[in-house]
Protein backbone atom coordinates (compact mmCIF):
# COMPACT_ATOMS: atom_id res chain seq x y z
CA UNK A 1 0.00 0.00 0.00
CA UNK A 2 1.80 3.25 -1.12
CA UNK A 3 1.12 6.43 -1.53
CA UNK A 4 1.77 9.23 -3.54
CA UNK A 5 3.62 12.10 -1.24
CA UNK A 6 3.69 15.37 -3.20
CA UNK A 7 0.50 16.51 -1.69
CA UNK A 8 1.00 19.81 0.32
CA UNK A 9 0.01 23.54 -0.82
CA UNK A 10 3.39 25.06 -1.89
CA UNK A 11 3.72 27.96 0.37
CA UNK A 12 5.98 29.33 -1.54
CA UNK A 13 4.69 29.26 -4.43
CA UNK A 14 1.41 30.67 -3.04
CA UNK A 15 2.90 33.31 -2.11
CA UNK A 16 4.62 34.66 -5.56
CA UNK A 17 0.76 34.29 -6.98
CA UNK A 18 -0.84 35.89 -4.62
CA UNK A 19 1.20 38.70 -4.07
CA UNK A 20 0.15 41.45 -2.19
CA UNK A 21 -3.22 41.27 -2.83
CA UNK A 22 -5.37 42.96 -0.02
CA UNK A 23 -7.20 40.24 1.70
CA UNK A 24 -9.75 42.52 2.93
CA UNK A 25 -12.81 40.59 3.30
CA UNK A 26 -13.51 38.92 6.81
CA UNK A 27 -12.17 35.41 7.03
CA UNK A 28 -14.00 32.64 8.68
CA UNK A 29 -11.27 30.80 10.33
CA UNK A 30 -11.24 32.49 13.40
CA UNK A 31 -7.80 33.37 15.48
CA UNK A 32 -9.99 30.94 17.96
CA UNK A 33 -9.44 28.30 15.37
CA UNK A 34 -5.59 28.85 14.08
CA UNK A 35 -4.52 29.14 18.00
CA UNK A 36 -6.12 26.11 18.62
CA UNK A 37 -4.76 24.13 15.28
CA UNK A 38 -1.12 25.69 16.22
CA UNK A 39 -1.64 24.33 20.44
CA UNK A 40 -2.66 20.88 19.03
CA UNK A 41 -0.13 20.39 16.28
CA UNK A 42 2.60 21.36 19.13
CA UNK A 43 1.03 18.68 21.59
CA UNK A 44 1.31 15.91 18.66
CA UNK A 45 4.96 16.61 17.81
CA UNK A 46 6.23 16.82 21.00
CA UNK A 47 4.28 13.30 21.52
CA UNK A 48 5.78 12.31 18.47
CA UNK A 49 9.04 13.24 20.01
CA UNK A 50 8.58 10.80 22.68
CA UNK A 51 7.73 7.39 20.53
CA UNK A 52 9.81 7.94 18.21
CA UNK A 53 12.43 7.92 20.96
CA UNK A 54 10.85 4.59 21.60
CA UNK A 55 11.53 3.54 18.04
CA UNK A 56 7.41 4.11 17.32
CA UNK A 57 4.77 6.78 16.93
CA UNK A 58 1.71 7.94 18.37
CA UNK A 59 -1.07 5.20 18.07
CA UNK A 60 -4.41 5.50 17.36
CA UNK A 61 -4.84 2.40 19.97
CA UNK A 62 -3.62 3.83 22.71
CA UNK A 63 -6.32 5.61 24.07
CA UNK A 64 -3.84 8.91 25.26
CA UNK A 65 -2.42 9.15 22.12
CA UNK A 66 -5.94 9.05 20.69
CA UNK A 67 -6.88 12.43 22.30
CA UNK A 68 -3.94 14.22 21.33
CA UNK A 69 -4.46 13.00 17.42
CA UNK A 70 -8.11 13.28 17.58
CA UNK A 71 -7.58 17.21 19.25
CA UNK A 72 -5.08 17.61 15.73
CA UNK A 73 -7.54 16.46 13.90
CA UNK A 74 -10.75 18.29 14.92
CA UNK A 75 -12.05 19.78 11.84
CA UNK A 76 -14.46 22.17 13.32
CA UNK A 77 -11.94 23.29 16.01
CA UNK A 78 -9.26 24.21 13.81
CA UNK A 79 -10.58 25.31 10.52
CA UNK A 80 -14.03 26.70 11.43
CA UNK A 81 -16.67 26.47 9.08
CA UNK A 82 -17.38 26.78 5.68
CA UNK A 83 -17.79 28.73 3.20
CA UNK A 84 -14.25 29.77 3.10
CA UNK A 85 -12.87 32.87 1.40
CA UNK A 86 -9.58 34.62 0.06
CA UNK A 87 -9.08 36.66 3.41
CA UNK A 88 -8.53 32.69 4.91
CA UNK A 89 -5.50 31.74 2.88
CA UNK A 90 -3.10 33.30 4.89
CA UNK A 91 -4.46 30.61 8.06
CA UNK A 92 -4.71 27.96 5.78
CA UNK A 93 -1.41 28.03 4.53
CA UNK A 94 0.29 27.26 8.00
CA UNK A 95 -2.83 24.51 8.77
CA UNK A 96 -2.05 22.82 5.77
CA UNK A 97 1.85 22.59 6.05
CA UNK A 98 1.07 20.97 9.52
CA UNK A 99 -1.40 18.45 8.48
CA UNK A 100 1.04 17.66 5.79
CA UNK A 101 3.84 17.49 7.89
CA UNK A 102 1.96 14.70 10.23
CA UNK A 103 0.92 12.82 7.06
CA UNK A 104 4.31 12.68 6.09
CA UNK A 105 5.53 11.55 9.47
CA UNK A 106 3.59 8.27 9.16
CA UNK A 107 4.53 7.55 5.48
CA UNK A 108 8.28 8.11 5.79
CA UNK A 109 8.80 6.94 9.40
CA UNK A 110 12.00 5.31 9.63
CA UNK A 111 12.96 3.26 13.70
CA UNK A 112 16.26 4.33 12.91
CA UNK A 113 17.71 7.47 12.27
CA UNK A 114 19.86 7.61 8.83
CA UNK A 115 17.83 4.52 7.38
CA UNK A 116 15.18 4.41 4.38
CA UNK A 117 11.49 4.34 5.01
CA UNK A 118 9.72 1.32 3.85
CA UNK A 119 6.40 3.38 2.47
CA UNK A 120 5.05 -0.15 2.06
CA UNK A 121 5.35 -1.21 5.56
CA UNK A 122 4.25 2.33 7.25
CA UNK A 123 1.14 2.50 5.56
CA UNK A 124 -0.15 -0.35 6.19
CA UNK A 125 1.43 -0.63 9.66
CA UNK A 126 0.23 2.88 10.51
CA UNK A 127 -2.81 2.53 8.55
CA UNK A 128 -5.46 3.96 11.12
CA UNK A 129 -3.37 7.14 11.64
CA UNK A 130 -2.54 7.28 8.11
CA UNK A 131 -6.02 6.84 6.94
CA UNK A 132 -7.60 9.94 9.75
CA UNK A 133 -3.74 12.26 8.25
CA UNK A 134 -5.39 11.99 5.20
CA UNK A 135 -8.80 12.43 5.46
CA UNK A 136 -7.99 15.43 7.31
CA UNK A 137 -5.46 17.19 5.04
CA UNK A 138 -8.31 16.27 1.95
CA UNK A 139 -10.31 18.69 4.43
CA UNK A 140 -7.62 20.94 4.64
CA UNK A 141 -7.37 21.25 1.21
CA UNK A 142 -10.74 21.25 0.24
CA UNK A 143 -10.97 24.47 2.49
CA UNK A 144 -8.16 25.57 0.92
CA UNK A 145 -9.21 25.44 -2.82
CA UNK A 146 -12.49 27.07 -1.97
CA UNK A 147 -10.38 29.91 -0.75
CA UNK A 148 -8.32 30.11 -3.54
CA UNK A 149 -11.45 30.02 -6.11
CA UNK A 150 -12.61 32.85 -4.49
CA UNK A 151 -9.60 34.53 -4.89
CA UNK A 152 -9.55 33.84 -8.63
CA UNK A 153 -13.37 34.81 -8.80
CA UNK A 154 -12.75 37.85 -7.49
CA UNK A 155 -8.91 38.56 -9.46
CA UNK A 156 -9.41 41.47 -11.60
CA UNK A 157 -8.28 39.59 -15.33
CA UNK A 158 -5.08 41.70 -15.85
CA UNK A 159 -4.31 40.93 -12.67
CA UNK A 160 -3.89 36.80 -13.66
CA UNK A 161 -0.43 36.78 -14.39
CA UNK A 162 1.63 34.07 -15.81
CA UNK A 163 3.69 33.69 -12.36
CA UNK A 164 -0.33 33.26 -10.30
CA UNK A 165 -1.26 30.63 -13.52
CA UNK A 166 1.71 28.48 -13.02
CA UNK A 167 1.32 28.36 -8.95
CA UNK A 168 -1.96 27.21 -9.23
CA UNK A 169 -0.88 24.68 -11.64
CA UNK A 170 1.27 23.12 -9.27
CA UNK A 171 -1.32 23.73 -6.60
CA UNK A 172 -4.13 21.31 -8.49
CA UNK A 173 -0.71 19.42 -9.78
CA UNK A 174 0.01 18.42 -5.93
CA UNK A 175 -3.45 18.08 -5.06
CA UNK A 176 -4.57 15.96 -7.68
CA UNK A 177 -1.57 13.42 -6.86
CA UNK A 178 -2.79 13.14 -2.80
CA UNK A 179 -6.30 12.75 -4.42
CA UNK A 180 -5.23 9.49 -6.79
CA UNK A 181 -3.12 8.32 -3.64
CA UNK A 182 -5.94 8.14 -1.64
CA UNK A 183 -8.25 6.67 -4.46
CA UNK A 184 -5.45 3.85 -4.99
CA UNK A 185 -5.18 3.16 -1.34
CA UNK A 186 -8.73 2.67 -1.35
CA UNK A 187 -7.84 -0.64 -2.64
CA UNK A 188 -5.09 -2.28 -1.03
CA UNK A 189 -6.19 -5.55 0.46
CA UNK A 190 -4.73 -5.17 4.29
CA UNK A 191 -6.71 -1.89 4.30
CA UNK A 192 -9.21 -2.56 6.92
CA UNK A 193 -13.22 -1.24 6.50
CA UNK A 194 -12.99 1.43 9.31
CA UNK A 195 -9.99 2.84 7.16
CA UNK A 196 -11.36 2.63 4.30
CA UNK A 197 -14.77 4.49 5.27
CA UNK A 198 -12.81 7.19 6.53
CA UNK A 199 -11.42 7.89 3.38
CA UNK A 200 -14.07 7.49 1.39
CA UNK A 201 -16.22 9.86 3.37
CA UNK A 202 -13.34 12.22 3.40
CA UNK A 203 -13.69 12.14 -0.52
CA UNK A 204 -17.21 12.33 -1.15
CA UNK A 205 -17.22 15.30 1.25
CA UNK A 206 -14.78 17.25 -0.34
CA UNK A 207 -16.23 15.64 -4.01
CA UNK A 208 -17.44 18.93 -5.68
CA UNK A 209 -14.94 21.44 -4.55
CA UNK A 210 -12.21 18.94 -5.76
CA UNK A 211 -13.77 18.49 -9.25
CA UNK A 212 -14.11 21.96 -9.75
CA UNK A 213 -10.27 22.57 -9.19
CA UNK A 214 -10.03 19.80 -12.01
CA UNK A 215 -9.25 20.09 -15.32
CA UNK A 216 -11.30 18.11 -18.22
CA UNK A 217 -8.22 15.81 -18.84
CA UNK A 218 -7.17 14.93 -15.15
CA UNK A 219 -10.68 14.83 -14.27
CA UNK A 220 -10.44 11.98 -16.80
CA UNK A 221 -7.44 10.38 -15.74
CA UNK A 222 -9.11 10.30 -11.92
CA UNK A 223 -12.37 8.68 -13.34
CA UNK A 224 -10.40 5.71 -14.93
CA UNK A 225 -8.10 5.22 -11.11
CA UNK A 226 -11.73 5.12 -9.47
CA UNK A 227 -12.67 2.35 -12.35
CA UNK A 228 -9.80 0.13 -10.79
CA UNK A 229 -10.93 0.54 -7.33
CA UNK A 230 -14.59 -0.39 -7.53
CA UNK A 231 -14.51 -3.81 -8.31
CA UNK A 232 -12.12 -4.41 -4.82
CA UNK A 233 -15.18 -2.40 -2.67
CA UNK A 234 -18.08 -3.79 -1.01
CA UNK A 235 -21.41 -2.45 -2.49
CA UNK A 236 -21.93 0.36 0.36
CA UNK A 237 -18.03 1.24 0.09
CA UNK A 238 -19.07 1.31 -3.98
CA UNK A 239 -22.04 3.16 -3.73
CA UNK A 240 -19.94 6.35 -2.23
CA UNK A 241 -16.90 5.92 -4.70
CA UNK A 242 -19.52 6.32 -7.23
CA UNK A 243 -20.68 9.14 -5.81
CA UNK A 244 -17.37 10.44 -5.93
CA UNK A 245 -16.68 9.43 -9.28
CA UNK A 246 -20.23 11.34 -10.40
CA UNK A 247 -18.95 14.59 -9.48
CA UNK A 248 -15.69 14.67 -12.03
CA UNK A 249 -17.89 13.11 -14.40
CA UNK A 250 -19.89 16.87 -14.66
CA UNK A 251 -18.83 18.46 -17.81
CA UNK A 252 -19.25 22.29 -16.00
CA UNK A 253 -15.68 23.76 -16.16
CA UNK A 254 -15.15 26.90 -14.59
CA UNK A 255 -12.96 29.00 -11.90
CA UNK A 256 -10.19 27.04 -11.57
CA UNK A 257 -10.73 24.06 -13.76
CA UNK A 258 -10.91 26.91 -16.43
CA UNK A 259 -7.85 29.09 -15.24
CA UNK A 260 -6.29 28.64 -18.34
CA UNK A 261 -8.77 30.98 -20.31
CA UNK A 262 -8.02 34.04 -17.50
Amino acid sequence: MVIVLNLLFPALLISLWFGLWPFASQAEISQTNQAESAAAFQAVDALARQTRAAGDLPRWSNPEHAKVLGRFWDVKATLGAPPYRSADVPALLPIGDRAGALFKTYVLFAPQAGTVPDTAANTAQYQDEIARAGAYLLRVQGAGLEAISDFVATLPAAQMNAARRDGLRKIRLGINEMVTGIVLMLRAPDLRPENRAILLDALDEGAATLAASTPPADRTALIAQIDTVLASLSSLEREKALAFKAAFERKECVGLCAMEAQ
